[in-house]
């Protein structure tokens, strides 16, 4: 992977496991509702399942690339097209808000909550297909950045539920200009796909 193309690799990742999604926003409503020590299961369920639907991302992408190699340019296409979509929903999308009625919720409807999550899903398959099999498929490698993207991810969930109010408060009073500036990134990652 080249300098420039690890760089756009790790503004990508870094946007989508940090901009509000379905597990960012529970892990902030369930710890903010419910403390850190109430919420661990909710954390232990999204962080298990979001690992497995990463392994599954490698598995499909790796599986589609290696059948047809030129399958990797068309998901490269499909990949900064979904970035640019991502960018325009971040430029238009409002603050997140806290949902003060939230109940915290068990392991296992935060574990199965990953395999409808259309998010981290298209975020593996993009990171994937955009960022990696273009530049090797030896499996081993596929794998690996696969634990890295689930760990990346984790990440995102943990900054969330960790910075709780403090999170919030920064996109609330500073929300549009946050926006802007993400989706501006994400525009310049899917510039970068190409060149």
């Amino acid at each position: 992977m080249t300098t420039i193309l690890f760089g756009t690799f790790w503004t990508y990742t870094l946007i989508t496991a940090l901009t509000p999604g379905p597990n960012n926003i529970l892990a902030l409503s369930s710890v903010s509702a419910h403390g850190l020590r109430r919420s661990s299961k909710v954390l232990a369920g999204m962080s298990l399942g979001f690992l497995i639907i990463m392994l599954i991302c490698a598995g499909i992408s790796f599986s589609l690339a290696t059948v047809d190699p030129t399958f990797t340019h068309f998901l490269s296409w499909i990949g900064a097209a979904y970035i640019l979509w991502l960018a325009w929903k971040i430029l238009l999308s409002k603050p997140a808000s806290e949902d003060p009625d939230a109940q915290p919720v068990g392991f296992w409807p935060s574990f199965a909550l990953q395999f409808v999550n259309v998010k981290i899903i298209l975020y593996g398959v993009t990171a994937l297909s955009t960022f990696v099999l273009p530049y090797t498929q030896a499996w081993h490698e596929v794998a690996g950045i696969s634990l890295l993207l689930a760990a990346i991810g984790v990440f995102g969930n943990l900054c969330w539920a960790l910075a709780g109010h403090a999170f919030q408060r920064v996109f609330r009073e500073h929300g549009r200009a946050v926006n802007i500036v993400l989706a501006l990134l994400l525009v310049y990652c899917a510039v970068r796909i190409f060149y």
